[in-house]
């Protein structure tokens, strides 16, 4: 079975053609013609690997590869594909923030080993996460205990109780503004919860409401209803652990 899978973009369809042959020999694949697409399957779907042409009409790559990195829940390697050969232009690809670079023409096997060699070096950050990792995603101790410097224990469990009242009165009024399209309203309510989960170090909120606020500047709303589901699911881990969380126990 093949467990990886790998994004190809590219507005060529000779070029999407040989990469989707290539790849299918190891990996699965998804494989779009521009930027605007990349960025919406990324948004939505997890992908161990991107192979991201460089030139391409609606959205270039490097574009489509920042916004990636700034706003996608899901972060993997990403690989631009070029034309420029020399050393020179893959230190800049590199400082863009490319993992790494496969120049064009495409010669099979360098193709599939730079591939290849990136899955393998992305491993460890596929692993599952440990536990403490695992918290941290969820509530950021560091900022839990320095609100405790300065705070009495049941002021603090008040202000995260807070939190969720104030995500459950905001997210009927987001669920409205997504239902009839409004922008305006649903950047106001994810802008509070963005800030606010900020503060208390709320992580996994603050991440996502981040996402939903910059889907709904730009109004994607496909994108923008996945993330508002994983949004309100979030709010269930949040409150559960808090629940669990020794440092609340009497």
């Amino acid at each position: 079975m093949k467990s990886k899978k790998v994004l190809i973009v590219d507005h060529n369809d000779l070029n999407r053609r040989l990469m989707e042959n290539l790849v299918g020999q190891l990996y699965r694949f998804e494989a779009v013609k521009n930027g605007v697409e990349a960025v919406e399957r990324a948004s939505l779907e997890k992908f161990d690997l991107i192979l991201m042409d460089i030139q391409m009409p609606a959205m270039d790559g490097i574009t489509a590869s920042k916004i990636i990195r700034r706003q996608s829940v899901y972060q993997c390697p990403i690989i631009a594909i070029t034309s420029y050969s020399a050393e020179s232009a893959k230190k800049c690809f590199l400082e863009m923030g490319f993992d790494d670079l496969i120049t064009k023409p495409i010669r099979p096997k360098e193709f599939l080993d730079v591939i290849t060699a990136n899955l393998a070096s992305s491993k460890d950050k596929d692993s599952k996460p440990t536990e403490e990792e695992e918290e941290k995603e969820i509530l950021d101790k560091k900022v839990l205990h320095q609100l405790l410097k300065y705070n009495p224990i049941a002021t603090i469990k008040s202000l995260y109780m807070d939190l969720l009242e104030e995500f459950d009165q905001s997210i009927i009024y987001i669920d409205a503004a997504f239902r009839e399209r409004d922008p305006q309203v649903l950047i106001e309510y994810l802008h509070a919860l963005k800030g606010n989960s900020g503060s208390l170090g709320a992580n996994a909120i603050f991440r996502l409401s981040s996402e939903a606020d910059a889907k709904a500047r730009v109004q994607d709303w496909k994108s923008l209803e996945t993330i508002l589901i994983k949004l309100k699911n979030e709010r269930i881990i949040f409150e559960k652990y808090l629940q669990e969380e020794t440092t609340f126990s009497p």
